[in-house]
């Protein structure tokens, strides 16, 4: 059964369906505004639970005009401009006596514009639309010998929806760029480039110089349920609250999936049915090639145990190369299908864990999440076992730090133990499209990350980032569980007198200074200085980059390349 078939079911129940919503977009920016409104309102939101991204445009709609109202909240002036935007970004979800605030003064040519935050727009009582062109330009400069990092992407963002009912959404651009070399010596190790699926490159592929390739994304949504949301297409998750996840990230290419929101009281039930790609090339036949379907199906369930603790449950088991396609096993909604995956014949590769976030003061907030790959109660209590596969994360945020308005720290500390996330098959690692579902650096590694955020004035954002990190590469043939691609059957040097950080030890400094100004509704200028530190201490082998770039970004948003 192809998972594509699966939409036919759920669109029966469309009958009843009520007035529903797409979703925001999933990134950095509009990530950290949801979580610092979120703690600023004291309590964790009924109408979605914040650590499962993307969120509803109308959710984040309500959570802006709440808070605004909130005496309690102590606002700045800076944070009545960020609510606004929030609001005018998702105008459609506003109450109708707040629509004055997103009326622009001259609309162009009279249907251009009518709304600040939307290039055209058209609202009737069954239909409504928006489209915003995207264009992201930039240059640079970084110290490595080769071509000088530019990014220049065009494209188009279309949303809406249909008789109140059906929503859709999508967003295609074309993009030619060159990336910094660091970026580029890490796609030519995974054959693929951070955030995106197939690209083209242009020139010598020993180089991997100019990358050209399209980026798309679409899908449908509609609420079947008064409880029950429904989202089918191409696109991206993220799980948890931090600046990386260890369950599920947004860093590899979209993915085709349906994915089933279940939202009851304190309750939070979301089902994920994908198709990911396993790019391992088959041989050709009649002058194709084909990248072969791999799939994974992931359950979290979410409790507010209190009004500011949040508790998750996860799993998430990956297969692939099946004659039927979707293993219709895996298709069971209800949470721990590790006792199917058992009766299967454990071929398949299952992750479990949680994730926790507590909120409190309404200016401080502790995140956390646990991933265990596998157990074995006799074994795990010997040192070093290869198969004692963990990770986890721990953080904080602080915002309005030292009493100074709109400053706001987070620090975090994540780890993967050796070996975690890889399996014995390329079709059952947690890997989508040579690129890791979780975490960049694959496992084997400990990091530790810092980020200053400020805003001194409304349209001005700055942010400081610093990176520590140590991990072990493979050296030879060897396979000290880094690297997430491999087999981890083959290779390995011990089964017990593993640790974080074996094979060729590596360490990893990065800065990151940049500043963006928003000179109108989602059109930015963007600086940035970045010092990036390699060192290989037993090959001497360190690669030191510094870059500075400057661009312009309209209705797109950065590629946090930080790794």
């Amino acid at each position: 059964m192809r998972l594509s078939v699966l939409i036919i079911f759920f669109l029966f129940l469309m009958v009843e369906a009520s007035a529903q919503s797409v979703f925001a977009p999933v990134n950095a920016e509009y990530n950290h505004l949801i979580e610092r409104y979120e703690i600023k309102s004291g309590k964790l939101s009924t109408d979605f639970h914040s650590n499962f991204k993307s969120i509803r445009r109308k959710d984040v709609v309500k959570l802006a005009t709440e808070i605004e109202s909130d005496n309690k909240a102590n606002l700045s002036k800076r944070d009545s401009f960020n609510l606004q935007y929030l609001e005018n970004d998702s105008w459609e979800w506003l109450e109708d006596l707040k629509l004055f605030q997103i009326d622009s003064k001259k609309p162009f040519l009279k249907y251009f514009y009518k709304r600040k935050s939307d290039f055209y727009s058209n609202q009737t009582k069954d239909f409504d639309v928006h489209v915003n062109p995207i264009l992201a330009l930039g240059i640079g400069r970084d110290n490595q010998p080769e071509k000088q990092p530019f990014t220049n992407t065009r494209g188009i963002e279309i949303r809406g929806t249909l008789n109140k009912k059906l929503g859709f959404y999508t967003m295609l651009t074309d993009n030619q760029i060159i990336y910094p070399q660091y970026v580029r010596d890490f796609a030519k190790k995974h054959d693929a480039f951070p955030y995106e699926g197939f690209t083209k490159v242009v020139g010598d592929d020993s180089t991997r110089l100019q990358t050209d390739f399209f980026s798309a994304r679409g899908y449908i949504t509609f609420q079947a349920l008064k409880s029950l949301q429904v989202q089918f297409g191409h696109d991206k998750n993220f799980i948890g609250s931090g600046i990386r996840s260890m369950i599920l990230s947004d860093f590899a290419a979209p993915y085709l999936h349906l994915k089933l929101i279940t939202q009851v009281g304190r309750f939070q039930y979301v089902n994920i049915f994908a198709q990911a790609s396993n790019k391992q090339v088959v041989l050709p036949v009649d002058n194709t090639l084909q990248i072969p379907p791999k799939y994974f199906s992931l359950h979290h369930l979410s409790i507010n145990l209190t009004k500011n603790l949040n508790i998750g449950l996860f799993e998430n088991v990956v297969f692939g190369k099946r004659n039927v396609g979707f293993d219709i096993n895996y298709l069971n909604p209800i949470i721990f299908t590790r006792f199917v995956e058992g009766h299967l014949g454990s071929v398949d590769n299952s992750i479990v864990g949680l994730d926790a976030k507590f909120n409190f003061l309404r200016q401080f907030s502790i995140y956390g999440q646990f991933v265990l790959d596998e157990f074995s109660r006799e074994d795990f209590k010997k040192k070093g076992w290869w198969g004692k596969k963990f990770s986890g994360q721990i953080g904080g945020r602080y915002i309005d730090a030292l009493k100074i308005k709109n400053l706001d720290l987070q620090a975090e500390y994540n780890f993967a133990r050796p070996y975690i996330y890889s399996h014995f098959s390329t079709y059952s690692n947690y890997v989508h499209y040579n690129l890791p579902l979780a975490h960049p650096l694959g496992a084997n590694f400990k990091e530790f990350l810092f980020v200053a955020r400020y805003q001194p004035v409304n349209r001005l954002n700055l942010s400081a980032t610093i990176l520590s990190a140590n991990y072990g590469e493979d050296n030879d043939i060897l396979n000290w569980g880094g690297n997430i691609l491999r087999n981890n059957r083959v290779f390995r040097p011990d089964d017990f007198n593993n640790k974080i950080g074996q094979g060729q030890a590596v360490s990893l400094k990065f800065i990151d200074f940049t500043a963006s100004f928003m000179l109108k509704h989602n059109f930015f200028i963007d600086g940035k200085l970045q010092r990036r530190m390699l060192n290989r201490p037993e090959t001497a082998n360190d690669q030191n980059s510094s870059i500075i770039s400057l661009g312009i970004r309209w209705n797109a948003w950065q590629r946090s390349l930080i790794f």
